[in-house]
């Protein structure tokens, strides 16, 4: 019950991060005039809280590891693509000196 419980909050948490990389990007977008790309962190939202919900020891399913850890490697991988969308311009910028 408690590797389930710290699954659920460690989720949670990353949830929060998206949440505040999407504020962020949002604003940061809106600026520079770029698409849209932070509704990508808000589908990431959606995977990693559900993953949270799905991982939670009070759910219904028993098996449910697996679509726990699906749902919130999917969240991590938009949240990943849309970050490199917006912040992929430090990395050049860092690598160039």
């Amino acid at each position: 019950m408690i590797p389930e419980l710290f699954d659920t909050v460690s989720f949670l948490l990353f949830t929060c991060i998206l949440y505040f990389l999407s504020v962020f990007s949002k604003r940061f977008g809106e600026v520079m005039g770029m698409k849209k790309y932070y509704y990508l962190y808000y589908a990431g939202m959606f995977f990693t809280f559900a993953g949270s919900i799905i991982m939670s020891p009070y759910h219904i399913l028993e098996k449910n590891e697996l679509f726990g850890y699906v749902f919130f490697s999917t969240g991590l991988t938009l949240g990943i693509i849309a970050s490199i969308k917006y912040w992929g311009w430090m990395i050049s910028e860092i690598i160039k000196g």
